[in-house]
């Protein structure tokens, strides 16, 4: 009988965390896929199995599949991941699910992204590549409900689209 843990190893349910080796698992259409090192993953379970197996780590990798790390794998001594971490004023933040809802996440990472390459006139870029990848993960209804939103309305009611919402 096995029963969830809060915490293990350092780690919690809902950390976002980064891949260190190759992940190969069954996606959503039954396709055997390999992601590489370096993918985010979230720790979706911590469960203590008891036996061989020991605590093991149920983590949701790149969005498409999901794999099994445990005691008999050789956690904690053999690293399959690491915790994702933000810089912020009081220091260092390991990340978890609820960070990655915070759309400041993804604006301060756009410009920390500019700010590494030494081209700060890239941030403008880098939001824009994050605005096109989450349309494009949309579903109809949720791009009709976006258009909706008081902040879109003003935008798209300005400037040359003259848009009269």
């Amino acid at each position: 009988m096995h029963h969830q843990l809060e915490e293990a190893f350092g780690f919690r349910p809902n950390q976002v965390v980064q891949m260190l080796v190759p992940a190969t698992g069954s996606n959503d259409e039954d396709n055997e896929i390999t992601l590489d090192p370096g993918t985010l993953a979230i720790i979706a379970s911590i469960a203590d199995l008891g036996g061989t197996q020991g605590i093991a780590f149920t983590v949701a990798i790149g969005g498409k599949i999901t794999n099994v790390f445990d005691q008999g794998d050789g956690m904690p001594d053999r690293k399959f991941f690491e915790p994702v971490t933000a810089q912020e004023p009081e220091g260092t933040k390991f990340l978890v699910l609820s960070d990655l809802e915070d759309p400041e996440l993804y604006i301060k990472a756009a410009r920390q992204h500019a700010e590494d390459s030494g081209e700060p006139d890239h941030e403008v870029g880098n939001l824009q590549d994050l605005f096109r990848a989450a349309m494009r993960m949309m579903t109809d209804e949720q791009k009709i409900e976006l258009l909706f939103q008081e902040e879109v309305q003003a935008v798209l009611g300005s400037g040359s689209f003259n848009i009269d919402l």
